[in-house]
C-alpha cells in the first residue's frame, strides 16, 4: 500500500511577488511544481499528480533538472562551455518527460527541462513560478531550498511504505546524513 504524508512546511524562498491576478482572494487554480526523476519514484510522483488534478482546479508543472556540476576541471581549451553538454541533453530530456506525462494521463500538465546546480535551479524556478505546493518524494526532496517557517510554497512528500519498502529497509537501511 502506498501511503501519502503531507507535511506542513514551508520551503525557504524569497516571498513571491503575488499580481493582482494571482492575488488569493481571486486564485481559482492552485499552482504545483513537481521536481521529477525518471523511474518507480518519478511514476509514483506523477500518480499522485493525477489523483489532486482530477479533484482539484491546478496547474501543473513537471521540472526535471539536469546537474550540471562538473566532477573535474575541463583539460584545455578544447573542454566544452559551462551548459553546453546540458544544451544538448534537454531536447532528449523534454520528449521524454513529456513521453512519462502522456503515460500517466496528465496531458494537461507543463513540462520543462532546467539545467545547473539542482538546488539552486529548483530555488530560482520557484522563486519565478511561485507554486503554491511542491511534490516530491525521497529523491526530488534533496532537491529544494532549505526550509523556513512562513516563507514559499507548502511540501507534500509522497513516501513508499509498502511492503516491498519496508522489506528492503531491513536489508538496506538508510545511512545516516550528517548535518
Amino acid at each position: 500500500m502506498r501511503a501519502a504524508v503531507q507535511q506542513s512546511v514551508r520551503l525557504a524562498a524569497a516571498p513571491c511577488p503575488r499580481s493582482p491576478r494571482r492575488s488569493p482572494l481571486m486564485k481559482t487554480r492552485q499552482r504545483i511544481l513537481i521536481p521529477f526523476t525518471h523511474g518507480h519514484s518519478g511514476s509514483a510522483l506523477l500518480r499522485r499528480a493525477g489523483e489532486i488534478a482530477a479533484s482539484h482546479a491546478v496547474d501543473l508543472l513537471v521540472v526535471s533538472v539536469l546537474d550540471t556540476r562538473s566532477g573535474f576541471d575541463s583539460d584545455g581549451p578544447a573542454g566544452s562551455l559551462p551548459g553546453e553538454r546540458a544544451a544538448r541533453l534537454a531536447p532528449a530530456e523534454q520528449k521524454r518527460l513529456e513521453h512519462d506525462l502522456k503515460r500517466h494521463g496528465l496531458n494537461q500538465a507543463n513540462a520543462t527541462v532546467i539545467w545547473g546546480e539542482p538546488r539552486c535551479a529548483v530555488a530560482s524556478l520557484i522563486r519565478s513560478w511561485c507554486p503554491d505546493l511542491v511534490l516530491c518524494d525521497g529523491r526530488t526532496r534533496r532537491l529544494l531550498p532549505a526550509r523556513a517557517d512562513r516563507d514559499g510554497p507548502a511540501r507534500m512528500t509522497i513516501r513508499r511504505d509498502g511492503a516491498f519498502a519496508r522489506l528492503a529497509g531491513l536489508f538496506f537501511p538508510h545511512a545516516q546524513e550528517h548535518a
